[in-house]
Parts: structure tokens; C-alpha cells; sequence
């Protein structure tokens, strides 16, 4: 008896699966109708009218998306100091303010690498000081040596020449009272010549003395003074580089928020953001979650209903019955190419999280505002249906007598044009007037087996 039952239980199963599949909803009240009704139904439901009325009112248009949280602000903090991690006070998860200490290290391999440095700066200082100070005495005493010997050379010419010049006017004047012979006036001459011609010399080496010792004077950093004057700015430049990798030993929270990620721990080395290789070591992340974004893919279809400002409503899985509300901070320029093949956009929207609900990488569903369409005529998407033109909708109008509460009320197949649609309500573009009565709910479904 029981496996009879069995038996006939499983075929009423079967059988109310195959209905479900094959409902199809019919344009009129004709045909073969089934109804399922439902235990909760009150009486007022069941007394519902399958009319509703076309009216004039504000159509709002929503773009949905998923995406996932992200904190807005997160920073990668580092140290200005080289070392090794002695002290770690927080872990992942732990809420910091500004300022709280995050980490202590040991400088003292850089403590060594400055001393260094100290050293070598005053080594290049004296190196700068005795060049400076042996070039100068050295070449200066050079040149005023050479100026004195140009100077008394000069002198013992002019006397030489002086002297030639007066034996000359002497010997002509004997000459001339026959007391000196032809060849003795012309050995003055001869005497004389040579003399003025050792004086121009003379002339020649003095000015080119006097005019190395005044440029000596006026430009005395010879090469080797700006070479050893380089080397001690170099050294200079080379410690301040090592003074500024030791910065601060203690690593401090830059901004209130929470660690994120922590990427060290005790003993690990850190090196200076300042340093040459790699822009420093990342030692935790830290982030603001009172503001989280949320990283939104629109497809290409919708996109351009889209901008910065617009009000969007985010829910995550987490809190399904509790609403965020947000605004679009951000809509990207260069779509990207999806797996499908399609064409999407990525759109961030910000959501106040002043209660810490949002955490980041939560999955989040996404409605954002995008257009108010108002004074349009409306009636429920689901009083629509596909007429037997293509391209063409319908809807049943109660024919003008009749009772919107009679289950048995006339209705008149009427092609509407249609317009947007919130997909609750649809904007009727032609077709209808305001109050017009639309069927809505309570068409008969017929049923159709091979």
C-alpha cells in the first residue's frame, strides 16, 4: 500500500516540475487555467484587483554593479633610517592613531657608516687647507722672484744703455775735433745698439713677469686648490647622504587607521627610503577605514549614464539587510577588455564607513543613481506583453463599463510604445492616457502537451 503511495506521490512531483517548465502565459482569458495557491495568502490578497492604473509620475533609473572594498587612503610605511627591527609593537588588525609607535631599530652598522663619513670630511678639509696653503706660498714666491730678477735686469739695461749713449755723444765729439778715430765712433755705435737692444729684452721679460704675478694675485686657486676644494664638498654631500639614512630609530603610525599588512618582524633589516636601491623597505601597511571605496565594473552599455556625484546605494553579504549609502568619486576614461570579450568601466564610489562595518576585499553590490526621468507616463513592466508583430509590445486595457474587481472583466489588446524602464515600472511613450486601467497580474495560463 505504502509503495503505491510512494508511487503516486512522485508522479504528482513530476508531474507539477513538468507544469513549471512549460507555463506559458497566454494574451487573453481564454484557455486551460491553473492556479497555485499559497497557505499565507490573507483575504485582502486574494481580493486584489488585476488592475492598475496608468499614471503620471517620476521614473528613477538605477546602473547596478558588483565590485569590492578598498580602503581610500593606504600608506606603505617606511623608514627614513637604515637598520635592523629590535622592537615590533603591533599586528595585523591593530587600530593605530598618528604617531604611535610602530617599530624601534638598531643603527648601529650605520652609526659606523657615518663615523666614516666624519672622518673622511676632515681629511678632505686638511687636504684642502695644505694645498691651498703649500700652492700658495710656493707659486708666490716663484713669480716675485722672477719679478725682482726682471726688475733688477731691467734696471742693470737702462744703466748700460744710459751709459752707451753718453760715451757715443762723447766720441762724436772728439771725432769731430779730430781727436778719435772713424772706428772708434763707430765701436760707440755699435755699443750703443746692442745696449738698446738688450734693454727691450729686458723690457719684455719684466712686463711678462710683472703680469704673471698680478694674475697669480688676482686668480690664486690654481687646479690642484679647486681639485682638493671638490674633494671636501664630495665628503661633505657623503655624510649628509649617511646622516639622513640614520634618521630616527623609532617608526611611527603616519595617519590614524588600521595595519593592513605587516611586512617585518623583529630582526629583519630595513633600508632607508632615501637610500638608491629600491625606494626602502616596506615595514606595514596602514589604512584609513573610515572612508572605503568601492571598485565597480559598469559595462560599456551603461556607462555613459554615469558621472562624478551621482548618490549609489552599496550592500555587502555581510550586512544583507543593512543599506551604505555612497557617491561616485570617480568614473574611468579607458574601458577594458573582460574575459567574455565585452567592454567595461571601471567606477569608484565612496561609502562612508564611520562605524568600521566595511572591511577591505568585502564583495559589494552596487546601485547608483543614475537618472530621474520626470512626468512620464508609468505602468507596471509586468502589464507588458510581446505582440505578435515583431518589435512590438501590448498591453490589456479593462474596456470602459466593465469592473476592475470582476474576475471576469473585459479587456481590449492595445499596442503601446515603450520607453525606459526601472524594471518594476515602465515609461509609456504611446499607446495610453493617464488613468487608464491595465491588467497586471491574474492572466490565465495555458497549458499545451504533445
Amino acid at each position: 500500500m505504502w509503495r503505491k503511495v510512494g508511487c503516486i506521490a512522485l508522479i504528482v512531483v513530476v508531474v507539477a516540475i513538468i507544469v513549471a517548465v512549460v507555463i506559458q502565459q497566454t494574451k487573453g482569458d481564454g484557455g486551460f487555467s491553473f492556479h497555485v495557491g499559497s497557505k499565507g495568502k490573507t483575504q485582502d490578497e486574494d481580493k486584489k484587483s488585476d488592475f492598475e492604473t496608468a499614471r503620471i509620475d517620476n521614473l528613477k533609473l538605477t546602473v547596478e554593479a558588483t565590485g569590492s572594498t578598498e580602503p581610500i587612503a593606504d600608506i606603505d610605511v617606511k623608514s627614513e633610517a637604515t637598520g635592523r627591527i629590535t622592537e615590533f609593537f603591533v599586528e595585523e588588525g591593530d587600530l593605530v592613531s598618528k604617531g604611535d609607535l610602530i617599530c624601534k631599530l638598531d643603527q648601529s652598522n650605520q652609526l659606523l657608516v657615518v663615523d666614516a663619513r666624519e672622518i673622511a670630511l676632515k681629511q678632505a678639509k686638511l687636504a684642502y687647507q695644505e694645498t691651498q696653503e703649500a700652492t700658495s706660498l710656493t707659486s708666490q714666491s716663484s713669480y716675485e722672484s722672477a719679478y725682482v730678477s726682471a726688475e733688477a735686469n731691467l734696471r742693470s739695461a737702462q744703466e748700460a744703455c744710459d751709459n752707451a749713449a753718453v760715451s757715443l755723444d762723447r766720441i762724436r765729439e772728439l771725432h769731430g775735433k779730430g781727436y778719435a778715430t772713424d772706428q772708434e765712433l763707430e765701436n760707440a755705435q755699435l755699443s750703443l745698439t746692442s745696449a738698446q737692444t738688450t734693454l727691450d729684452s729686458a723690457q719684455v721679460a719684466f712686463d711678462d713677469a710683472k703680469t704673471k704675478l698680478e694674475s697669480f694675485k688676482n686668480t690664486s686657486n690654481t687646479n690642484q686648490i679647486e681639485q682638493a676644494r671638490l674633494n671636501m664638498k664630495g665628503a661633505e654631500v657623503a655624510l649628509a647622504e649617511a646622516r639622513k639614512q640614520l634618521g630616527d630609530s623609532v617608526i611611527t603610525s603616519p595617519i590614524d587607521g588600521i595595519i593592513l599588512e605587516k611586512s617585518l618582524d623583529v630582526g629583519d633589516s630595513v633600508v632607508s627610503i632615501n637610500s638608491a636601491y629600491g625606494g626602502g623597505t616596506s615595514i606595514v601597511k596602514v589604512a584609513d577605514m573610515g572612508k572605503i571605496q568601492v571598485r565597480t565594473s559598469v559595462d560599456e552599455i551603461d556607462i555613459g549614464k554615469l558621472s562624478v556625484g551621482q548618490t549609489a546605494v552599496v550592500t555587502v553579504d555581510t550586512y544583507a539587510d543593512r543599506e551604505f549609502t555612497g557617491t561616485v568619486t570617480n568614473v574611468f576614461p579607458q574601458g577594458v577588455t573582460t574575459g567574455s570579450g565585452l567592454i567595461s568601466f571601471i567606477v569608484m564610489v565612496e561609502v562612508d564607513n564611520t562605524d568600521s562595518l566595511l572591511l577591505g576585499n568585502m564583495t559589494a553590490s552596487v546601485q547608483i543613481e543614475a537618472q530621474v526621468i520626470e512626468d512620464v507616463l508609468l505602468v507596471p513592466l509586468s502589464a507588458t506583453r510581446a505582440g505578435e508583430k515583431p518589435d512590438t509590445n501590448i498591453v490589456y486595457v479593462l474596456k470602459e463599463g466593465e469592473d476592475p474587481d470582476d474576475p471576469k472583466a473585459e479587456t481590449e489588446e492595445r499596442e503601446v510604445k515603450l520607453g525606459d524602464t526601472d524594471f518594476v515600472d515602465v515609461v509609456i511613450l504611446e499607446g495610453l492616457e493617464e488613468g487608464d486601467l491595465v491588467k497586471v497580474r491574474g492572466f490565465a495560463t495555458q497549458f499545451q502537451f504533445d
